[in-house]
């Protein structure tokens, strides 16, 4: 499509969408999110996935992970249940219970992962949200699977997982090019394409924010923003306005960090989230 017009993504969008909380509610109003992350060598990715979509506020947060990473997880999240995704009956239970379901962290790409990808996509109906991160992203390019259910779905590369999907090469990760792309593979889909500027895809419709900086390059800094993807639309909804929100708060977070810090780890990320979700639902800029 010639023409596109990238419009930027405004900070106001964080006080249309962080909203005050309603003081008569309770965990089941702010959404079940179930993250399918995490192996033997990459158990931190579903921590910090899990833990950002904790801090975000999703009401209730389960993780289904590989048994040995239970304790970790349980000690450091212990508000996110955990469960066992070899267990396919469970499995296909929680697939089915949860309003929100991300995929990928730190899962690798062993048979069992690819058989949680196709496990999710042939589950997942109309009224869920499924976001594909990481190895579930090079599962689907590697194995060719087609993004057909009918949930609403999201797909967080960044740029070199966005080539194995899309084929293209980096340099010609153009907005009419990954406009194209995304078309042919899901035209519902929604596109996150994380990079300097990162940048979001949705039918006609392509946005950029102007937020992030190079302390943010950091292992793991993914995850968390797949964790804050899914805690924002587990308790806000789906929408574009959430997903844009959920991308604008993980960088301008990130850059006010920036301002002491050489270095922004995930993690620094995830405890200030509360504090910044506050500020903005409150009409509140300052720090």
């Amino acid at each position: 499509m010639e023409g596109l017009v990238m419009e930027k993504i405004d900070k106001s969008i964080l006080n249309q969408v962080i909203i005050p909380r309603n003081p008569e509610s309770y965990k089941g109003n702010y959404g079940k999110v179930l993250i399918i992350a995490g192996s033997n060598h990459f158990g931190g990715a579903a921590i910090l996935a899990s833990s950002a979509t904790v801090h975000s506020g999703a009401g209730l947060v389960t993780v289904a992970t590989t048994p040995e990473k239970f304790t970790a997880i349980n000690t450091k999240i212990p508000e996110a249940m955990t469960l066992d995704y070899h267990n396919k009956k469970e499995l296909l239970t929680a697939i089915l219970d949860n309003t929100v379901i991300a995929i990928g962290p730190g899962l690798g790409t062993s048979s069992i992962a690819k058989g949680l990808v196709k496990a999710v996509l042939n589950n997942t109906k109309t009224d869920q949200t499924v976001i594909l991160d990481a190895s579930a992203l090079t599962i689907i390019a590697e194995e060719k699977i087609p993004l057909q259910t009918t949930a609403h779905i999201i797909l967080t590369p960044h740029q070199g997982e966005w080539q194995r999907l899309s084929q293209l090469e980096i340099p010609e990760q153009t907005e009419t090019n990954n406009f194209n792309s995304i078309q042919a593979l899901n035209p519902d889909a929604v596109l996150v394409l994380k990079k300097h500027h990162s940048e979001i895809y949705y039918q006609d419709l392509t946005f950029q924010i102007e937020a992030g900086n190079a302390g943010m390059a950091t292992g793991g800094m993914g995850d968390t923003l797949t964790g804050i993807m899914a805690g924002f639309i587990g308790q806000f909804g789906y929408s574009l306005a959430t997903i844009q929100a959920a991308l604008l708060i993980h960088s301008t977070i990130g850059d006010r960090l920036n301002q002491k810090h050489y270095v922004i780890l995930p993690s620094n990320i995830i405890e200030k989230l509360p504090k910044y979700m506050a500020k903005y639902s409150s009409q509140d800029h300052e720090s």
